[in-house]
């Protein structure tokens, strides 16, 4: 591999030691196109949110097609599957209420789920370890919502001042996962990972600080209890490992530019691959210019953890 450039310093933000790895853009999208977030369902295929077309597109690692799979009402962000196949998407004009959960069948089938009539940016979403609740990052107001994916309702999960966003062009709680009993939230405009314990009820715990001067969007967790973190403005990804030594593996160079999230792929060719969608730095323009948003495969060489709730 041609020797990289290391990334240039984002304000708040230290990626640790410059490591990069192997890279593929896999599919891409005309400059003003924003890929925001992205979920892989259990054939491997890749789905992807195009907040700025209200679009969710299919990436099939297979054959490399990539092709529109569902319209969707409202700008779309956070994507997540469920054990049975069915895709849950949030998201809703930002800045404006209400929020917006949709329910997706495999076959592209849209329906409104809830509305949360003050809500003003759906963002990041996972299901918790029951199957049946889904947790939504509210990035304006400082809370988690608990979406019933049985029946259509939804409460707060926990709310937080430390949540909200001190800069209001910047998300609050943005990125959210679960591992080991707890629910994992990166607060962008802090530059702070946190985690709260998940109680026997499914419940929240109190609040604490995994990793500071990270600026997180969305991450995804490998097998070995390594964080991979997507960090938006600051154009790359880093490795957080389970000791927390971090490390910076992708940057501008490898298509970093804007990205927004990761998945692990699922299929035995790219169980050691993760995917990471980009919006071309529409929000911090790489050496002034916008580029296309795309899909990026890294080869991390290590597995994904299985997804609760997925």
């Amino acid at each position: 591999m041609k020797e990289l450039s290391a990334p240039e310093l984002f304000p708040g933000h230290d990626g640790g030691a410059w490591n990069p790895i192997a890279h593929t853009v896999v599919a891409q999208w005309p400059v003003g196109a924003f890929a925001e977030n992205l979920a892989i369902d259990a054939s491997g295929a890749i789905y992807i949110s195009l907040h700025s077309h209200s679009r969710i597109d299919r990436y099939d690692p297979v054959t490399g097609e990539c092709a529109p799979f569902v319209e969707t009402p409202a700008p779309v962000s956070g994507l997540a599957f469920g054990t049975d196949g069915i895709l849950w998407a949030t998201g809703g004009t930002v800045g404006t209420a209400p929020g917006f959960v949709w329910r997706i069948d495999q076959r592209g089938t849209l329906s409104d789920w809830v509305s949360v009539p003050d809500a003003f940016f759906m963002n990041g979403c996972a299901l918790l370890e029951d199957g049946r609740t889904l947790l939504v990052c509210e990035s304006v107001t400082g809370r988690v919502l608990a979406i019933d994916v049985m029946v259509p309702s939804y409460r707060s999960w926990l709310a937080d001042d430390r949540f909200k966003p001190g800069d209001p062009q910047t998300p609050g709680a943005n990125g959210i996962k679960i591992s080991g009993g707890f629910a994992y939230i990166s607060v962008t405009d802090a530059n702070l990972l946190y985690r709260a314990a998940i109680g026997a009820g499914g419940g929240a715990g109190e609040l604490e600080i995994v990793a500071n001067n990270l600026r997180a969007d969305d991450f995804a967790f490998a097998a070995s209890g390594a964080l991979y973190v997507a960090t938006h403005p600051a154009q790359t990804l880093v490795r957080l490992d389970a000791d927390r030594m971090r490390s910076t593996v992708a940057g501008p160079d490898q298509g970093m530019v804007g990205s927004t999230a990761c998945a692990f792929g699922r299929t035995p060719a790219d169980a050691m691959a993760l995917y990471v969608t980009t919006n071309g730095g529409l929000y911090r323009p790489h050496e002034g210019v916008l580029q296309d948003a795309k899909l990026v495969r890294l080869e991390v060489g290590e597995p994904g953890a299985p997804l609760a709730g997925a």
